[in-house]
């Protein structure tokens, strides 16, 4: 029997715009990286596909890259790039 893990995803600015969610919930296989859930995320929202590539994404409020490993009631956000100033 394949292991599940259930996350919290968090939409910002465009992302929620684009998604019309604020917050879904993601069952996922155990060991899913966040390059893997972005790439669940692309087919179930269309129009966040050509976003991804700029977007930040943190974990339990901590910006993290694309092979981090996601664990059982993680909470994700999608962000939007940070700008300087």
């Amino acid at each position: 029997m394949l292991s599940t893990i259930h996350v919290n995803v968090l939409y910002f600015a465009w992302a929620k715009e684009a998604t019309g969610v604020r917050m879904e919930s993601m069952e996922l296989p155990k060991n899913t990286a966040v390059k893997e859930l972005l790439s669940n995320l692309s087919m179930i929202h269309p129009k966040i596909r050509d976003m991804l590539n700029i977007i930040q994404i943190s974990v339990n409020y901590e910006v993290v890259d694309m092979g981090t490993i996601l664990y059982e009631g993680d909470e994700v956000a999608i962000l939007p790039p940070i700008s300087g100033g």
